[in-house]
């Protein structure tokens, strides 16, 4: 057979192969998304740091914010991830926090407790609730349209109870959970933190 014709086809396998490997090779932000809590966005080590003080893993679900279903898909806006301590002996999870991601026109007030989040950041903290507003770039690198978006916390009782009402330790906690949380989605999603 002629070496000519050989060519054309052996430069299409090529490409071809190629186009199959970059296309099926898992990227870094899936890695970090089925390593990671909470869309990708927290380490297991974060995510432990508001615990109700008993033994068990750390894990996580991610849920449709209005109907409490549990999310198959990627997206993040419009879900909420409930952080639970994973009781021994494989019974069902204690719930420690809820982390919402969410959008609209408008964002969530502080109550005038609340303490600023600080370090250059939008968004405030009290002993059971925090909140940090997303970059405007963030929100629509996620996946909205709308004005605003929030990353928003509610510590459960039972994480306030173990802390002995300490404010400052539980919103110390808050504040680096949002804070990672934040850099992770802003790094996977190609914005600024």
């Amino acid at each position: 057979m002629d070496r000519k014709r050989l060519v054309l086809p052996g430069v299409l396998v090529a490409a071809a192969a190629v186009v199959a490997a970059v296309t099926l090779w898992p990227g870094q932000g899936d890695d970090t998304r089925e390593r990671n809590l909470c869309w990708g966005s927290l380490t297991e080590k974060t995510a432990g740091l508001l615990d109700d003080g008993g033994a068990g893993r750390t894990a996580a679900d991610v849920r449709d914010a209005g109907s409490g279903e549990v999310v198959e898909d990627d997206r993040v806006f419009g879900t909420v991830c409930v952080v639970t301590r994973e009781e021994p002996g494989g019974r069902t999870g204690q719930d420690q926090y809820a982390l919402t991601a969410a959008a609209g026109d408008a964002t969530t007030d502080a109550p005038k407790d609340a303490t600023p989040i600080g370090g250059g950041h939008e968004g405030w903290l009290t002993l059971r609730q925090a909140v940090l507003r997303l970059p405007d770039d963030c929100v629509r690198a996620i996946g909205s349209d709308s004005r605003y978006g929030e990353l928003r916390l509610s510590v459960y009782p039972r994480v306030t109870v173990h802390e002995d009402w300490d404010a400052e330790s539980v919103t110390a906690a808050s504040r680096t959970i949002l804070l990672e949380s934040a850099a992770n989605l802003a790094e996977r999603y190609d914005c600024t933190p």
